[in-house]
């Protein structure tokens, strides 16, 4: 994943930007698609925010956080994208064709084990 990484009212961090990487590709394998985004950090009188943008061509995926560090601030907005992938991704995956999905062809085994095709034609 492609990022943009943008410093406000704060000096510009080779380790804060690595550890971001690091935390991004941990769950940039939840996205179907591969997607880009920018990194926004800002710091006002005693805290950090932290907003981070993803675009992909499914959707658009925003979080923001406020603390008083800014890895802590990188650690939650990282876990709020990642409820946001794993949710897309379910919906995007199984939304037109349930039956692809495991759970379904689980259904169509009888209780002999034998593979139910499509057609309604058992396997012999």
């Amino acid at each position: 994943m492609k990022l943009n990484y943008t410093f406000k009212h704060l000096d510009h961090s080779d380790t804060l930007i690595k550890y971001t990487e690091d935390k991004m590709e941990e769950i940039s394998k939840f996205l179907l698609k591969e997607g880009y985004g920018n990194v926004y950090f800002s710091k006002t009188k005693n805290e950090f925010c932290v907003e981070v943008t993803v675009n992909t061509r499914e959707k658009y995926f925003k979080a923001t956080s406020y603390n008083m560090d800014a890895y802590t601030g990188v650690d939650l907005v990282v876990e709020k994208l990642e409820k946001q992938f794993l949710k897309t991704r379910k919906i995007m995956q199984y939304h037109k064709k349930p039956e692809l999905s495991r759970e379904a062809k689980i259904d169509h085994i009888n209780t002999r084990l034998e593979f139910e095709a499509k057609s309604g034609k058992k396997a012999s």
